[in-house]
This record gives C-alpha cells, structure tokens and sequence, in this order.
C-alpha cells in the first residue's frame, strides 16, 4: 500500500471539528494540521466503518486518520489513547522484556568491566613497582607507556558503559508510549 500522498489532501469538516474538539487545534488551522500530520502518519490496514463502509486507517503519534478507499480524503480523526487489552498486554510483554535484556546487558556489562579494571589496576600497581626498581630510562618510559595504554582502556570502557546506560534509560523511556 502506498503510504505518501502525491495528489491533493482534502479534509471534511467533520475532521476539522474532531480536531478542534480533541486535540485543541485552532480551528483556522485545523485543516492544514490534518494534512501534515497526515503525511507524516504511516498506513495501518484497510478497515471498514460502523456502518460496514470500506476505510483506510493512518496513525501517527496516537492519531487515527480514517480517509476514503479510493481518494485521498479525511473523513475523521481521533484520538487512540488504548488498544485492546490483549494486544496492549502483548505490546508491555514485548517491551519489557526488552527492558530486561537491556538490564542484563548493564548488570553483565558492568561486573566485566569492574572485574577488568580491578586486574589491570593489579598490573599498574606491579608497573608502578617496577618504574621504582628500574635503573634505565627505557624500562620506565616502557611502563609509563603501557600504564597510559590501561588508563586510555578505562577510558574506551567507561565510554562503552555510558553508552549502554543511555540506552536502556531510552529504552525505558520509550515504554511509557506502550503502558
């Protein structure tokens, strides 16, 4: 099904007002703000209304665009702030079970890394002796270069963490649209 709207957008007047009356739109204004958030909305399914007429189904940011079958012409908009229990049960599984993976990631992500840094700070503790012990300057600039190695490590560690912290509090965020 072709999602993007080439021809002209016309919106009844029936839109205009559920516009105005759910979603606060100024009613001057009301007319272009169906067509744009139209042309952002991603097609559902082909549906039929209350009276068994043919429909296309848009939706986009909890917005349902019903339009005719063969024209590009809004016939009404609302709001979907529910679904179906079944399938909204089924959607917080999905999402929380992803939430879980993204915990487990961080939980396992973390021990790694703590459990790395704990042995290479063993080994920049046993470099740190050795620079002491050393008489040649080669042996110490050898260890300061590898203690700089273990610090820019730490560094690429404390990054990747970050990045997986972000993105399970994104995650996280993004479940409340499904809850």
């Amino acid at each position: 099904m072709n999602t993007t709207f080439s021809g002209k957008i016309t919106v009844s007047h029936h839109a205009c007002d559920e516009a105005v009356k759910d979603f606060r739109v100024n009613r001057k204004l009301a007319d272009e703000w169906i067509r744009s958030n139209l042309r952002k909305a991603k097609f559902i399914a082909n549906i039929v209304s209350d009276e068994l007429k043919p429909r296309r189904l848009f939706g986009f940011q909890r917005i349902a665009f019903i339009l005719e079958p063969d024209n590009d012409h809004v016939i009404t908009v609302h709001p979907r702030n529910h679904s179906v229990n079944d399938l909204k049960r089924k959607i917080e599984t999905i999402a929380f079970r992803e939430l879980r993976k993204a915990e487990r990631l961080e939980s396992v992500t973390e021990r790694k890394h703590r459990l790395a840094k704990a042995e290479l700070n063993v080994e920049i503790a046993q470099l740190h002796l050795k620079m002491e012990r050393a008489r040649k300057e080669s042996t110490k600039l050898a260890c300061l270069a590898r203690i700089n190695a273990i610090n820019e490590y730490f560094a690429q560690l404390d990054t990747e963490f970050t990045r997986i912290i972000k993105d399970k509090a994104a995650l996280a965020k993004s479940i409340v649209a499904y809850v």
